[in-house]
């Protein structure tokens, strides 16, 4: 069986000692965004991982044919998905709202409900640092 990761930018090639104005750095870290495409992913590390069950687990809870759901199934579709500052808006409240339910309500297994709460604080962290993303991936289990 495979897991599903997720990865978070976590080099920000920028020199501290010199006063970056922040267009600058959104430009730089989207330049950095873009370079999973073509196969470098040397700047991002592992932030998430459960097994695919509990992926799909959490994806189901979500409404049916909501925005959140259709973006978490990308990697269902295609095996990898991207999430940054324009996704965290829709994704967020739907996370915190599976999060806020009752056992009884829904009877998350423990792999589902952690995944739900990492990727909680994965999404707040883009909240408050919009260079940041999220690329998900399946793969293998180590």
């Amino acid at each position: 069986m495979r897991d599903v990761v997720f990865y978070q930018l976590s080099v920000k090639f920028v020199d501290n000692e010199r006063e970056i104005p922040e267009e600058s750095r959104e430009i730089l870290y989207y330049s950095l965004q873009i370079g999973h495409h073509t196969g470098i992913i040397d700047c991002l590390s592992e932030k998430i991982r459960c097994p695919y069950s509990a992926f799909i687990e959490a994806v189901d809870a979500l409404p049916h044919e909501s925005a959140p759901r259709y973006k978490l199934e990308g990697i269902v579709r295609h095996g990898e998905i991207q999430i940054d500052k324009t996704h965290v808006g829709s994704l967020h409240p739907a996370i915190k709202d599976l999060l806020s339910k009752t056992p009884s309500q829904y009877p998350f297994s423990e792999d589902a409900k952690a995944f739900l709460l990492a990727f909680s604080n994965a999404l707040e962290a883009i909240r408050e640092q919009p260079g940041i993303y999220l690329m998900g991936r399946l793969a293998d289990k180590p």
